[in-house]
């Protein structure tokens, strides 16, 4: 089983990091001709249209992967009438985002206004349903090499255009625009022609409205689950674009934190391989030995992503250098650190949350996402006006924190678990971690490879007592 998710995560993640690798190896190409307004703006374009994706499902992924676990005979009828009220509920949705996005397009881009509406909602109208439904199915039948392929040309595609777009067009923000919606339009092409032209899952538009309305019973309180991780991962751009916050600041902070949201898009591989074998384990709710292995699995990729965002905050100071050709983005490196720490917070986060939504207790959710989503918000708040941009990161670090372990203390979750995760233990270590690789960053180049080499030790002793006991469970 271990070999077959380590493959499964390879798979997803070469296909899928291979573009990226080259998007992050393309700074030194497009930031010469970047300023810290381009980033700004997309910045807070960005941030509003990831605030709108996260409420645009309205939760019904639930639904998709409980009813694929839970009746895997009758799943597609389920799928097929998700799809076509999801399909309709899009023409009002988009509606809905181009007004805010019309209020929301920062001044210094108003020229540009109707061109980023019409790229930011044609992929919600025409290709989200799609996306959708296909990702889902893909993963939980355990099929990654056509999510890879999509993944692999998709990223690809929008590598070259943003060079192109950027470097040659001298397009600014408008190139990453361009390439994204070019991306995001082959991408439905690909997932189309599985979901339709070979598995046949076309939509059912004259589905039956009562069980919709138990669906959406389901779902719903999933909503401010969801749009918690925009709360922790783009609504500080929103909040400095509220504030009055300059431009360029925001600019500043953003390229700090695409870091972290680089190793959380990379690290997906490794979630989307890992979902499957989650809700099979918890399936069998009364085996013993499979509550063993869904734990060695969340202890196994907690030292996984301990080990790298530590070897990666330890050298950031020198991957900025290398990568960021603009001395004003480059003093960014410290801010980078703490937000890519916190990302450490999956794991432990899927440990607990995993088990709360198979059981479907959706509506105790809020307790963990929305508590850490508006608590970080009314942090930024607070604390922006008074310590600038750098308070922001150290208050996405405390709420995904919080994210992480908070659903351990859940009554409903002590119901439904059979094993001690040790959470506290974790977090102590998260912590840890973090102050040791903010204060190493700047140490001599002798000392940081004296801890890269006790770094890499330790956790390939880690991997291998948990790797062992994942297979032995």
């Amino acid at each position: 089983m271990l070999r077959k998710l380590l493959s499964h995560a390879a798979i997803y993640g070469l296909a899928a990091q291979v573009p990226r690798m080259a998007g992050v190896l393309s700074l030194p190409l497009i930031t010469r001709y970047l300023t810290t307004t381009d980033y700004g703006v997309a910045g807070v374009v960005t941030a509003y249209v990831a605030a709108l994706n996260m409420v645009h499902s309205l939760g019904l992924s639930v639904v998709l992967v409980n009813s694929f676990a839970r009746h895997p005979v009758r799943y597609r009828w389920v799928w097929r009438q998700v799809q076509g009220f999801l399909t309709l509920w899009s023409v009002a949705f988009g509606v809905v985002m181009a007004l805010v996005l019309y209020w929301a397009v920062p001044a210094v881009a108003v020229a540009h206004r109707w061109e980023l509406i019409m790229l930011n909602i044609l992929p919600v109208l025409l290709f989200s349903g799609t996306e959708l439904a296909a990702g889902y199915f893909l993963q939980m039948a355990q099929r990654p090499l056509p999510v890879a392929l999509r993944s692999f040309v998709m990223g690809g595609v929008v590598v070259a255009l943003n060079i192109y777009t950027i470097a040659f067009l001298r397009m600014g923000y408008m190139g990453w625009f361009y390439a994204n919606f070019i991306g995001n339009t082959i991408g439905f092409v690909l997932y189309g022609y599985i979901l339709y032209g070979r598995e046949r899952m076309w939509p059912i538009f004259n589905f039956k409205w009562s069980r919709i309305r138990a669906w959406l019973k389901i779902s719903l309180p999933m909503v401010p689950h969801h749009f918690s991780f925009f709360l922790l991962d783009a609504s500080d751009k929103l909040i400095m674009d509220l504030l009055r916050v300059a431009v360029p600041r925001i600019g500043f902070y953003n390229i700090a934190s695409s870091f972290g949201i680089y190793f959380m898009t990379a690290s997906h591989a490794i979630v989307q391989a890992a979902a499957p074998y989650y809700m099979r384990f918890y399936a069998q709710a009364t085996d013993r030995e499979a509550a063993l292995k869904a734990r060695n699995m969340t202890f196994l990729l907690q030292v996984l992503f301990l080990g790298v965002t530590c070897l990666l905050s330890l050298w950031m100071k020198e991957l900025f250098a290398l990568l960021i050709k603009n001395e004003a983005l480059q003093a960014a490196y410290p801010l980078a650190i703490i937000i890519l720490m916190g990302y450490n917070y999956r794991p432990m986060y899927l440990g607990a949350v995993n088990q709360l939504v198979y059981q479907e207790h959706t509506r105790v959710m809020w307790k963990v996402s929305t508590v850490a989503g508006v608590g970080n918000l009314l942090l930024n708040l607070l604390l922006i006006p008074n310590y600038g941009v750098e308070a922001a990161a150290f208050t996405t670090f405390a709420a995904l924190m919080y994210m992480g372990y908070s659903g351990y203390v859940l009554k409903e979750y002590k119901q439904v678990t059979q094993l001690n995760y040790y959470p506290w233990f974790w977090l102590s270590l998260n912590l840890s971690a973090m102050l040791a690789v903010y204060w190493l960053v700047d140490a001599a180049r002798g000392v940081k490879v004296a801890a890269t080499l006790g770094l890499v030790l330790g956790a390939g002793v880690g991997l291998t007592y948990f790797g062992k006991r994942l297979q032995e469970a």
